[in-house]
């Protein structure tokens, strides 16, 4: 199972259970990946990223190695699916999802085309739906999950698409 967040330019995947392997993380920074073993923590391969870059993610690890157990990412996947939007805008370079629950998530809108290549006004007219689950957007013909945006899904869909 794979969930993943973002720490400044760096993007970490949790993994539990991969290819019989024991429950690590994969981080991320443009093409870089390391891999750092959970239980105990121990980096597992640099990836071309820096020893210091490397130090400081493993610290944060190690700070917060309870919660990335599997029992607790088990958790986090509930909580992605009990996550619901209460408010939505959209800028010229990200979507802002605020939650009931008082989070705001904020995503680069580059991620979804539909809405990257929309005008402003066709970006503005969302529907928020599902009690907050789903947002639609009518004159756009896009519609995302919140829980997808938390996950960090980004639209499969390319930019050559949309010229079809």
């Amino acid at each position: 199972m794979v969930y993943q967040t973002f720490l400044s330019s760096v993007r970490i995947f949790f993994v539990s259970f991969d290819h019989g392997e024991p429950p690590h993380i994969h981080i991320q920074r443009e093409r870089l990946v390391a891999k750092f073993w959970l239980d105990p923590v121990q980096l597992e391969k640099p990836g071309g990223l820096k020893a210091q870059e490397l130090h400081r993610i493993g610290k944060l690890v190690q700070q917060h190695q309870t919660c990335l157990r599997s029992d607790d990412l088990n958790t986090l996947a509930h909580d992605l699916q009990l996550a619901r939007a209460q408010t939505v805008s959209v800028t010229e370079e990200m979507l802002v999802i605020d939650l009931k629950d008082g989070r705001s998530i904020h995503v680069p809108l580059v991620w979804y085309p539909r809405l990257w290549y929309g005008h402003q006004r066709e970006r503005e007219h969302v529907e928020i739906i599902g009690d907050g689950e789903y947002l639609h957007w009518p004159d756009l013909d896009e519609d995302l999950s919140v829980s997808g945006i938390l996950a960090g899904r980004r639209s499969a869909e390319s930019p050559e698409s949309l010229k079809r």
